[in-house]
């Protein structure tokens, strides 16, 4: 590595440190990060990079929990002109605001704040007046260690839609559809080349752009809407065969014990299936205000510690089959399940506690694997049908390729369903209009409202990072989702933050889907709502392009 850059502000801590992404398929040893202790030194650092020829690329970094290549792209090289900017060690502040006049209670978090901090932050907050203590979201994402600010440019989620029985006073949708304000460092209207902080108001029409931005746009931090804490009941089985979870519909009902019946009754329900097995573990959630009898009382998330912290045995044959032994996959897979199913039977099966204690369980030492992810938007009436057919392709093509000797997939898959990011559900001051998240992947436009679209159902298959024919096997099964779900019955969004446009060489390689995403963020909206002006707001709000790298460079072109 060089020589630190040329007059690079000295008042930032500056070092030359190795990214490196979730699954550890990105890595680039080292690139230069700073650690800026304000938002007025990020600017600092953006005026910097501005005025350097040719600029210099801004990369914000949180925990990097991530797949895609949003933040850095694996042939990024050492030399190149990027700085990444640290927001997790200083910039962590939250503030909380309570409710006032018409306004619902509110949290102002920087960028670097993890979710675990914030969601503790808001259980201990005097004032709330739900069956918990304190505050809280619908749901949100399974990982505590996670930023704000990454959980808010890729539309982070977690499983939950509306029922008769629970219906909260918020978005059921993504994380980006709490925002009621933002702060981001932008252009400056006054001067070339300048970078100011501007703050957004959930009304401010370009604001839209701007609540999901993939990594387009740098947010430090941003106002959301929050709720009264509560309690939840968290039910695991692994009892339902997966022809009963997943079994079709009859005349359009979900049959008993489906996951559609299920979602119906308690809205939150989570399913994780290992391959070549046929007892997927089951999670279904219960707002549940006290504990029922026979419920395990949790004090604290990450209940789950046999999945977070895996026997070595499990490790070293996960590595061997993968690089020796695929045709053990399956023996293996069978092995997995049965150890979850024996810990899960050691008092987790019925747990009960705050929301936060039940919502987070994944930690970082849980297993590192790759995964494609697409949200999939459609009428909560075919749910089951979807489910169903996927089901259906995804034991079809194991078996095909099994066939061939070959077992592209040795972990499991996860299947969620979530609301959309319907701006009926966040609060608006008197006299203004909001608009829903305009690239997020439940963004809720005039297409889904036409088409009577009211949940997204997430898919995401887990591999270990290398394995043969893994790519192939992704490819085919996002032809098929596509091929599969079209308007106007249902439409495919990629995960932001997953894998998706893939091709023999990998995830994001595939020019055809990258087209159906903008086509996707298009058809059927206005001039001043549609992909093209998303790409163009973004660039109106960082003219020296700093905020982008080669991929997102080849995204967020016009359609």
């Amino acid at each position: 590595m060089s020589s630190k850059p040329n007059g690079f502000p000295k008042n930032i801590p500056l070092h030359a440190r190795t990214y490196r992404n979730w699954s550890q398929t990105i890595v680039v040893d080292p690139l230069w990060t700073c650690e800026p202790k304000t938002a007025d030194e990020v600017v600092e650092v953006c005026n910097w990079a501005a005025a350097q020829s040719p600029a210099w690329k801004i990369r914000a970094k949180g925990i990097r929990h991530g797949w895609s290549p949003l933040t850095v792209t694996a042939d990024t090289k050492p030399e190149s002109n990027v700085i990444i900017v640290d927001t997790t060690k200083y910039l962590t502040a939250l503030r909380f605001v309570p409710a006032a006049g018409d306004a619902p209670p509110m949290v102002v978090a920087d960028a670097g704040a993890t979710m675990l901090d914030l969601l503790t932050f808001l259980q201990n907050q005097a004032g709330g007046n739900g069956s918990a203590p304190g505050f809280a979201f619908p749901h949100v994402p399974a990982p505590g260690n996670l930023t704000v600010g990454g959980v808010l440019a890729i539309n982070a989620h977690g499983t939950a839609v509306p029922t008769a029985n629970e219906h909260f006073a918020s978005s059921y949708g993504s994380m980006s559809n709490h925002i009621m304000a933002f702060t981001a460092v932008v252009s400056s209207d006054e001067a070339p080349n300048a970078y100011v902080l501007k703050t957004f108001q959930r009304e401010d029409p370009d604001a839209a752009a701007l609540l999901t931005h993939a990594g387009r746009a740098f947010i430090v931090s941003a106002t959301l809407q929050v709720i009264d804490n509560y309690n939840l009941r968290c039910q695991s089985t692994m009892d339902i065969l997966s022809d009963t979870l997943f079994a079709a519909p009859v005349n359009g009902t979900p049959p008993a014990q489906s996951l559609a019946s299920f979602l119906e009754e308690a809205g939150r329900v989570e399913a994780i299936w290992y391959p070549f097995t046929d007892d997927p573990w089951l999670k279904v959630w219960t707002v549940t205000p006290t504990q029922p009898s026979g419920s395990v009382l949790v004090t604290a998330p990450y209940n789950y510690a046999f999945s977070d912290n895996l026997p070595t045995w499990v490790t070293s044959m996960l590595s061997w089959i993968t690089t020796v032994a695929p045709a053990s996959t399956p023996t293996f897979q069978k092995l997995f399940s049965d150890f979850t199913k024996a810990s899960l039977e050691d008092g987790l099966t019925d747990l009960w506690g705050a929301s936060m204690n039940t919502l987070l369980y994944i930690k970082d030492t849980t297993l590192r694997v790759t995964a494609n992810g697409y949200a999939i938007q459609m009428k909560r009436a075919d749910v089951q049908q979807a489910v169903h057919d996927f089901a259906q392709q995804f034991e079809k093509m194991l078996a095909s390729y099994a066939a061939k000797d070959q077992y592209p997939v040795n972990s499991p898959l996860e299947i969620r369903v979530t609301g959309l990011d319907d701006t009926a559900q966040v609060f608006a001051p008197a006299g203004t209009t909001l608009s829903t998240p305009l690239i997020s992947s439940l963004t809720y436009d005039d297409v889904a409202k036409a088409n009577g679209y009211d949940c997204a159902v997430w898919f995401d298959v887990l591999t270990l990072p290398g394995t043969h024919y893994s790519n192939q096997f992704y490819t085919e099964l996002e032809a098929w989702f596509c091929q599969r779900f079209v308007a106007p019955a249902a439409r495919l969004f990629p995960e932001w933050s997953k894998g998706w446009a893939y091709t023999d060489a990998g995830g994001w390689t595939d020019a055809d889907f990258l087209a159906h995403v903008r086509t996707q963020f298009t058809t059927g909206r206005t001039s001043t709502t549609n992909w093209n002006a998303v790409v163009a707001t973004l660039q109106h709000y960082d003219q020296a392009d700093l905020f982008s790298n080669a991929f997102l460079d080849k995204l967020f072109v016009p359609n």
